[in-house]
């Protein structure tokens, strides 16, 4: 091999070299863009199943009996606890989801305080439930609002820093 050749194999070697960095540049991006909008897509479904959670509060009856309310706080519980799960050692969102989780137990103490003893015998008091349990589902569609806010605002803020930190 004379002199001109190896100039030749070395410089097409080198552009090789760093066509594959820069590829690999690339592929790093894409692959950061790609976790970024996955993660967007995520929160935009738990956002979509918290609203419909505060929609399901919203039209709490009064004239709701002790098992329809035990059931609705049971499946609200259970949604809620699935949906926060993956966020709760979040710092901007752990005090949001552990005052939700109080409202959930506090609405559920309430609940056990009205339970009918023997529902064939002891007809429940009229709007008993209602009574003890209104102002604990108000309380949790508070907090389920201010997780909503603070989920879309995660969204809006996808590519800064606070979107990378997590």
């Amino acid at each position: 091999m004379d002199l001109g050749q190896f100039i030749v194999s070395t410089v097409i070697g080198g552009f090789g070299l760093l066509f594959s960095l820069l590829a690999f540049i690339e592929a790093r991006r894409a692959k950061k863009a790609a976790g970024e909008a996955g993660r967007v897509v995520k929160i935009q479904t738990v956002t979509l199943d918290l609203t419909e959670i505060n929609q399901k509060l919203s039209r709490l009856s009064p004239d709701i009996q002790f098992d329809e309310a035990r059931d609705l706080l049971a499946e609200i519980s259970r949604r809620i606890r699935r949906i926060t799960s993956p966020f709760k050692d979040d710092s901007d969102l752990s005090s949001t989801i552990a005052a939700l989780k109080t409202a959930l137990n506090d609405a559920r103490n309430s609940l056990k305080e009205v339970r009918p003893t023997n529902p064939s015998i002891d007809p429940e008091v009229p709007r008993a439930v209602y009574n003890a349990i209104e102002s604990h589902f108000a309380t949790i569609a508070e907090h389920v609002a201010d997780l909503t806010g603070l989920f879309e605002s995660i969204t809006t803020h996808v590519g800064d820093n606070h979107a990378r930190r997590r």
